[in-house]
């Protein structure tokens, strides 16, 4: 009970218990040896008994049950209630002075505005600092992590901790009451299974569901007339939370059955997974790959400074003052921080003045590509992507945050290393990922301009789905370099690259926790801007491998990969043609992730056959003797893509976040009926993204398809402008709103600019797909190349594909925008 002190508030704490201790003054007829203990150290911390002199047994009138508290016993009352099912009878009570719920909640409020004139003062004698430690890259090191605990401590001084009220409760003191006496009525009813008890108990549950229906009605009219504010830092702060989904907290983790729950053994658990999943990659020095990527990787991790400061000085790693400024702009204003205390917002806030500061601080730190182990450090915590409280590690999402100003040093490293694969086209076009200008809609709409040209003339295209296991935490970074360096990258880039990725480290935090130092030697560190494009770079040439790079399709580790079955083939040698030439791709993969040790996962990579017969061909594809699963529909960037390419499952599910925006939007509404911007704001925002998605694949919708779009589109119109009866024809001709297909046409043409200027490739597999129906129009039906062929009949697919007037996915576009 001492140790339970330290830990609690007197004033508060109320122990209970059967203690065996016997005296005079708590109804006792005598006094125990325990009972002269417990009134000393009840003296010495001074805490009272409250229930003396009350029977609490059946067996005898000695008051055998405590109850202690640091209240006095004025000030609270005590008495045993009728209990015949034990020997101990229960002991109701009342305090009139304890608080059991404290009403006032600690919160944090920053003086911006001070946090800045406190630097301006500051600013000269931090310059001199830090040219003090010009010459010497570890001293302008030391002066990183002297600012960096410096804007700490000044950010915690100019943050002053205030009083609120707390949230209140999810539902008020009436209902709390009602569900206390239902709860009174069920224990009766169980013990006396009376007729007259359940008919009580079904009336009062009754009548405690209408209360609750009541009171999310009235909780959900308040929260909608917050939403309804005029003010727009009070609009967004609410209704960011209607799309929000928030993560199930996980208060234990399951591994091998065994469910671990203490903090600790969480930790250790979490720190053990991310120590397997970043261990080293067994590397084979008999391998000449794995023997040329080590000794590269050796031959620049011992380069002399000389060197390295060398080769830096005739580099591009110089950066001025508006680089830095843009950089540091380019931040989001997240308050979320590392080990270094230091979040991207306090960054943001420093004045302009400090940039030339920093300028020179970072171009000292390129010169030498140095990198300290307190900027290589990340602190992780762990999300929940289940909605199970015990969830296994692989169910985690880690979340990493590494000390702010070395993003800044990855991102100006970027730019640099960004304008160099660039001006040497490293990346090839297939590849929409970590590159300016494109997204997910590129790959997808290239992807169904293939599907559509070969079911021009085929009864089915499979598609491959590849998935990689752990993709940017399997990376490896010796592989990485090996392949720069066949590139001819500078070498002051991969000096600075491995000095970035050597010594890397994590350490997991959980409830304030934290695990061991966890070393990061395999894959690109968490959280980190370089990831996703070292990534890219790294498998530039993985499209090579197979029979035919034109028809895959890349964005980062998505791929998909296109087999179009010959036109001179029938159905059954086309299945034959199509399932050796992807065994044989797929064995390609398996050297190329062995060699490059890259693991795919076989068990999530999938095989969809995008066909127009009633049945699609059942093929037999294995990926290292594992047989790859077919399916009918796959969600690829956003867009589920079904085997009929009918889109119904992608309408579906749109729909259903369609109905609940439209839900909240009838709400405002109902509320705020003339409130006409806060309507178009608010559909502008969280129900057009949505329309906005089916943009680029509305042209392949069917008619049916197109008409339950717009009249959803002419629902939420006719409630945000109040036009209720409003005919469909004067909605759009007498009071001019646009038609959800004129508003389609609009983005789309900012689309097919897009794909002229940026998307070479979509245009190319366009222009040879009606290059080789010219051909084949010239050979087949112009007589005077008829002579030339060889005698006999065209099969019948042939004679389809040149008499059908059939449309590919570009035609249906091109047609709606421009008709």
């Amino acid at each position: 009970m001492s140790t339970l002190l330290k830990h609690s508030k007197k004033k508060q704490i109320i122990i209970v218990g059967d203690l065996n201790a016997t005296r005079h003054a708590w109804g006792g007829p005598q006094v125990n040896t325990k009972g002269r203990d417990l009134a000393n150290w009840l003296n010495e911390h001074k805490l009272n008994v409250l229930n003396a002199g009350i029977k609490t047994s059946l067996r005898s009138d000695t008051t055998i049950d405590l109850m202690i508290s640091g209240e006095i016993p004025e000030t609270s009352e005590s008495q045993s209630l009728p209990y015949t099912c034990s020997d101990h009878l229960p002991i109701l009570t009342k305090f009139y002075r304890l608080k059991a719920l404290d009403t006032k909640l600690l919160v944090p409020r920053t003086y911006w505005k001070l946090y800045k004139y406190i630097l301006i003062i500051l600013h000269d004698q931090l310059q001199a600092e830090q040219e003090s430690a010009m010459n010497d890259p570890n001293n302008t090191y030391k002066w990183f992590l002297n600012l960096q605990q410096f804007l700490g401590a000044l950010k915690l001084r100019v943050t002053v901790w205030q009083e609120v009220k707390r949230k209140r409760p999810s539902i008020s003191s009436s209902l709390r009451i009602l569900l206390h006496h239902k709860h009174y009525l069920q224990n009766r009813f169980r013990h006396s299974k009376k007729e007259e008890d359940r008919l009580r108990l079904r009336t009062w549950n009754i009548l405690i569901k209408q209360e609750l229906r009541a009171h999310r009605q009235r909780s959900w009219e308040q929260f909608i007339s917050s939403v309804a504010s005029p003010n727009p830092t009070t609009f967004w702060h609410t209704v960011k939370k209607l799309n929000k989904k928030k993560s199930v907290e996980f208060s234990a983790i399951t591994e091998k059955n065994i469910v671990h729950r203490s903090p600790e053994d969480i930790v250790m658990n979490l720190a053990k997974h991310f120590a397997e999943r970043h261990a080293a990659p067994l590397l084979d020095k008999t391998k000449i790959l794995d023997k040329e990527a080590s000794e590269l990787w050796q031959l620049y991790s011992t380069a002399d400074k000389d060197y390295i400061k060398l080769i830096s000085n005739r580099s591009d790693l110089r950066f001025s003052e508006q680089e830095i400024t843009n950089t540091i702009c380019s931040l989001k204003s997240k308050n979320s921080s590392g080990f270094d205390q230091v979040s991207n917002k306090m960054i943001k806030e420093i004045p302009e003045q400090f940039h030339v500061i920093l300028t020179h601080a970072y171009n000292q730190l390129f010169s030498a590509a140095h990198w300290g182990n307190e900027w290589k450090l990340a602190r992780t915590i762990c999300l929940n992507k289940s909605d199970n409280p015990a969830p296994t590690t692989n169910q985690l999402r880690p979340i990493s945050m590494l000390p702010v100003f070395s993003k800044v040093y990855e991102k100006l490293f970027l730019l640099r290393f960004n304008r160099w694969t660039t001006k040497m086209n490293i990346l090839p076009d297939q590849q929409s990922g970590a590159r300016p200008h494109q997204a997910t809609t590129s790959r997808v709409n290239c992807l169904l301009e293939q599907i559509t040209q070969s079911q021009r003339y085929n009864t089915f295209t499979p598609v491959i789905y590849i998935d990689f296991l752990q993709a940017f935490d399997k990376l490896w970074q010796q592989g990485l370099l090996l392949k720069l360096n066949k590139l001819d990258c500078p070498p002051a880039y991969l000096v600075w690259m491995v000095n970035y990725f050597t010594s890397r480290s994590l350490k997991i935090d959980y409830g304030g926790i934290e695990s061991v130092t966890i070393n990061v030697n395999w894959g690109a560190p968490q959280g980190s801007c370089l990831g996703p494009v070292m990534y890219v770079v790294c498998h530039y040439d993985l499209l090579q491998l197979f029979a035919n790079p034109v028809n895959v399709h890349a964005y980062v580790d998505d791929i998909a990969i296109v087999y179009i079955p010959s036109i001179h083939l029938k159905c059954k040698h086309q299945i034959i043609q199509i399932e050796k030439e992807i065994n044989s791709d797929m064995q390609n993969l398996l050297n190329y992730a062995n060699d490059w040790h890259q693991p795919l996962n076989p068990n999530k990579t999938e095989l969809v056959n995008y066909h127009k017969a009633v049945q699609s061909p059942k093929l037999d594809i294995y990926y290292a003797d594992v047989k790859i699963l077919q399916t009918n529909s796959f969600k690829y960037l956003g867009f589920n893509l079904d085997a009929k390419l009918s889109f119904r499952s992608m309408i579906d599910a749109q729909f259903s976040k369609l109905r609940k925006a439209y839900a909240i939007l009838k709400f405002i509404h109902r509320q705020f009926p003339s409130f006409f911007e806060l309507k178009v704001k608010f559909f502008n925002t969280y129900i057009w993204p949505h329309l906005y998605m089916l943009s680029s694949i509305y042209c392949l919708f069917s008619i049916t398809s197109r008409d339950r779009v717009a009249a959803f589109y002419r629902r939420c119109l006719r409630l945000i402008n109040c036009l209720f009866q409003c005919p469909t024809d004067d909605l759009h001709d007498h009071f001019k709103l646009p038609t959800i297909e004129q508003r389609f046409k609009k983005c789309l043409s900012k689309r097919m600019r897009c794909i002229q200027l940026y998307e070479p490739i979509f245009i190319d597999s366009v222009l040879q797909n009606k290059h080789l129906l010219n051909i084949l129009y010239k050979h087949y039906r112009i007589k005077s190349y008829l002579q030339r062929m060889q005698e006999g009949r065209p099969n019948k697919r042939l004679s389809s594909f040149l008499d059908k007037d059939c449309y590919t996915f570009f035609d249906h576009l091109c047609h709606f925008v421009f008709s």
